[in-house]
């Protein structure tokens, strides 16, 4: 997993859930070619019911993804 003990990482865009554990950053691609990248804030869900991990891309309220692969978005 990407997180780091004693790393003081720390997301760059705010989580509505204080349940969720930020785990570190990915970067991900932001078009097919993958020559487009951004910096991801990559949680794992307090969810047990949805999805595993949550891609947060800003901190607008719905601006993330949620998925039970985060490496697929990975560049």
């Amino acid at each position: 997993m990407l997180e780091i003990k004693g790393n003081k990482m720390k997301p760059s865009f705010k989580h509505d859930c204080d349940k969720c554990k930020f785990v570190g950053k990915i970067f991900r691609a932001l078009d097919l070619e993958g020559t487009k990248k951004r910096a991801t804030d990559l949680y794992e869900s307090c969810n047990t019911y949805g999805s595993k991990y949550i891609l947060r891309c800003s901190s607008k309220g719905g601006d993330y993804i949620t998925t039970d692969n985060f490496e697929q978005y990975m560049a």
